[in-house]
């Protein structure tokens, strides 16, 4: 465990990340509507107005004026602040992806190329996701493409979220700062900084993206808080290797992997393409349902600090957080993929079944009351 003082940093990191963010986000809608660069409507977010998306520029900004300052000090700590210094031209380069994808609307597969290139990039700098069992680090090749995948997929998990204003910065700012803890207590002092940066961005951003949210991070800011997440996670499980470290970061990171397993699964289990988008993530489930976007947005934000919180004591080496998280994950799991399912057979029946003049409209199910009410959610 580090000293209380190894929060000072951090603490700096977050303020200026939190101004550079309050200042450069306003900068950048104006900018954006200006050049008329709006959201453009599709099958994932619930919103229709055409609304600035290049938030995540905002985002990039306050980290990186935060972190500015301890680029030099990597000699302090080369197990942590080197690799992270290397980490730049990684980070660059899905700031670039993202920024294009913003302003052209890249193919699926166009953008997993790049994401698979730039986690090939992050294992060549030497990061790793250790999982403390023999069957998966023994071997180096097994351990990277473990590695690999993890990376891939929080550069998506946060994108996958990022559909409901205020839910992807706000389960940043709580996984972030979870990883700081973590972090301070298992000894990786130059995590805090780059983890308090990412909280004091957001929370900048946050201000502008609650709901109803002015504008958007996009791609730009959904892939950066991925990769940023991935590096968190990646220190503190090569800091300290254990299964125990390896369910914390998967609790840590619980709502954004949940979502994304739920939409692997729910179309595989309906044959939908897997990267075909839907309004069948978690926040559209509880949005039809008849919670209000902030409501939605506030379950969210309470299951992720469950998560958290049951990760800081999986981290600690106890056993019942990971018990109490396995349960809890794998009910919520089963909830959710029955409700996804239900509402996507009724949606497809809703568009192939013929209207008669026998027909009745008859609320007998989640999904039928689901299906009503989307034509009325907003973002």
């Amino acid at each position: 465990m580090l000293s209380i003082s190894s929060w000072n940093p951090g603490l700096v990191a977050f303020g200026s990340a939190l101004v550079v963010s309050l200042v450069a986000t306003p900068v950048v809608r104006a900018c954006a509507l200006r050049w008329r660069l709006g959201d453009k409507p599709n099958g994932r977010k619930l919103d229709t107005r055409p609304i600035p998306h290049l938030g995540g520029i905002a985002l990039f900004l306050g980290v990186l004026a935060a972190l500015f300052p301890f680029i030099g000090l990597a000699r302090a700590n080369p197990f942590s602040s080197s690799l992270m210094v290397r980490a730049i031209p990684v980070v660059l380069l899905i700031v670039a992806l993202g920024v294009v994808d913003d302003m052209r609307n890249l193919r699926a597969r166009h953008k997993l190329m790049v994401q698979v290139l730039a986690a090939c990039g992050m294992l060549a700098l030497g990061y790793r996701l250790f999982t403390g069992m023999w069957m998966f680090d023994a071997w180096v090749g097994m351990l990277s493409i473990v590695s690999l995948i993890f990376i891939v997929g929080m550069l998506s998990s946060i994108n996958l979220i990022d559909g409901h204003d205020g839910l992807a910065a706000g389960v940043s700012i709580i996984s972030a700062a979870t990883f700081a803890v973590i972090g301070w207590l298992v000894g990786v002092p130059h995590l805090l900084p780059l983890a308090l940066a990412v909280c004091g961005a957001c929370l900048g951003f946050l201000v502008f993206n609650f709901p109803p949210g002015r504008i958007y991070m996009g791609d730009t800011g959904s892939m950066l808080l991925g990769l940023l997440l991935a590096i968190m996670a990646c220190l503190v499980s090569m800091r300290a290797p254990s299964p125990g470290m390896f369910a914390a970061v998967v609790l840590v990171l619980g709502v954004p992997l949940l979502d994304t397993v739920l939409a692997i699964a729910r179309r595989i289990v309906v044959r939908a393409p897997v990267f075909s988008a839907d309004h069948l993530h978690m926040h559209h489930i509880l949005r039809g349902s008849g919670l209000s976007p902030r409501r939605t947005l506030f379950v969210l934000y309470a299951m992720q600090v469950f998560f958290c919180l049951l990760g800081v004591g999986a981290a600690m080496g106890w056993v019942l957080p990971v018990i109490v998280g396995l349960g809890f994950t794998t009910m919520a799991f089963i909830a959710f993929l029955r409700m996804m399912v239900e509402e996507h057979t009724v949606a497809t029946s809703t568009i192939t079944q013929p209207i008669t003049a026998n027909t009745i409209p008859f609320k007998s199910t989640f999904a039928s009351s689901l299906q009503e009410r989307r034509t009325s959610v907003g973002r």
